[in-house]
């Protein structure tokens, strides 16, 4: 090949090269991040199973309430920048907590803005499809306040996990279920009238007694259970006796197969009633055992099934207590809202912030630091109605 011919394609291809190389300058993350956006308002959902309870009249009062928490929201961040705020609005009933739903209490209803970041893609900037950073607002209910333990109490009301107090915003505890996340933080600050939070102490004697009650749960179904396969049984030989088998031997082989079967599965639930009963004369003994005042101490826990069942030696609430993810136990206090007041009032407010930390997420980042900054939290106490 002569010589200059295969210098000049040598030095096309490392120009080709170096124009490839070169950084695509057309969108730069930095302008998308400062990117200025403006609020975007998604409507509002009227959903939920109290939907009937409502009257027409009721909606406007509460759209002009949740019109006026939205604006504590934008008050805070005014003029977003690399990202997209979607507000909405709706009322409905708190999923997580039905049992304690008023016929015709007072209403629980909920704003949340959406923060959708902004990134390059093709060389535009193009908004994200999801996103993990939102803020919300519950009036009157706990939505996702805290996390249930599994278990309920004998009036139906479902147990939980207090979650921990993790820092203080402008003088008000800020709380989290889920203090120990990497990446994205849950948060949750109470607005109320006074001290007194909208859930009360779990005692030990109720602890106790929920997990006797579970247990003799347990045994109730292990002996369903059992009737239930003996029965199958019958019918199984009843239908053995009537189908054709090559040999008799082979029909003695599938009856007695069976039988077998139903009995190893019986003797293991036999098994387990007995430890059943025996936790249950076990939790006995602990309540016979304590003072008035260790009954009605709050409860900590960190393994329930371990307290109910002994398992691991975590059978006490001393050993409960040294488990470094032990909480206290709380439930809803249902007389807690005032129940003469009108419906739409906001008697407390749950303000929830979920929000990723990861270094990526600058625009968002940005966003909760101005938050917090911000955020006028005696202002939202102004809107509580007594």
């Amino acid at each position: 090949m002569n010589y200059k011919l295969f210098l000049l394609i040598s030095l096309t291809g490392l120009s080709v090269t170096a124009t490839r190389a070169q950084p695509d300058t057309s969108c730069p993350e930095a302008a998308v991040q400062q990117r200025p956006t403006q609020w975007i308002r998604r409507g509002s959902s009227w959903v939920g199973s109290d939907l009937q309870n409502i009257s027409k009249a009721m909606q406007p009062q509460v759209s002009a309430r949740q019109d006026r928490m939205l604006s504590f929201i934008r008050q805070a961040y005014p003029e977003p920048r690399g990202l997209e705020a979607r507000q909405g609005a709706n009322i409905n009933t708190d999923h997580h907590s039905i049992y304690e739903k008023q016929l015709n209490g007072p209403l629980r209803y909920t704003v949340r803005v959406m923060f959708h970041h902004y990134w390059c893609f093709r060389g535009k900037p193009e908004v994200s499809g999801e996103t993990g950073t939102h803020i919300e607002m519950h009036a009157n209910f706990l939505y996702k306040f805290m996390k249930e333990v599994g278990y309920q109490l004998p009036n139906g009301q479902a147990i939980y996990y207090m979650p921990k107090q993790v820092g203080l915003l402008k003088g008000y505890p800020v709380y989290s279920a889920h203090p120990d996340d990497r990446d994205r933080k849950r948060e949750s600050i109470l607005i109320l009238p006074d001290q007194r939070l909208p859930v009360r102490a779990v005692s030990r004697e109720e602890l106790v007694q929920l997990c006797q009650a579970t247990l003799r749960k347990m045994l109730a179904e292990n002996d369903e259970t059992t009737k239930v396969l003996e029965a199958s049984l019958k019918e199984s030989e009843a239908y053995a006796a009537r189908i054709d088998f090559k040999t008799e031997a082979e029909r003695r082989k599938y009856i007695d197969g069976n039988r077998q079967s139903v009995e190893r599965g019986r003797q293991k639930r036999d098994a387990s009633a007995h430890e059943w009963r025996r936790n249950i004369d076990r939790l006995e003994q602990m309540l016979a055992a304590m003072t008035p005042a260790e009954r009605s101490m709050q409860a900590v826990l960190g393994e329930p099934y371990g307290f109910m069942t002994n398992r691991r030696g975590e059978g006490t609430f001393a050993e409960q207590a040294a488990l470094p993810y032990s909480q206290p136990l709380v439930t809803h206090d249902v007389n807690y809202l005032n129940s003469k007041l009108p419906r739409p009032a906001v008697q407390f407010i749950h303000l929830q912030m979920t929000y990723e930390t990861t270094r990526d997420m600058v625009a968002k980042r940005a966003m909760m630091s101005q938050f917090l900054e911000t955020i006028d939290l005696d202002g939202l106490k102004g809107m509580l109605e007594k």
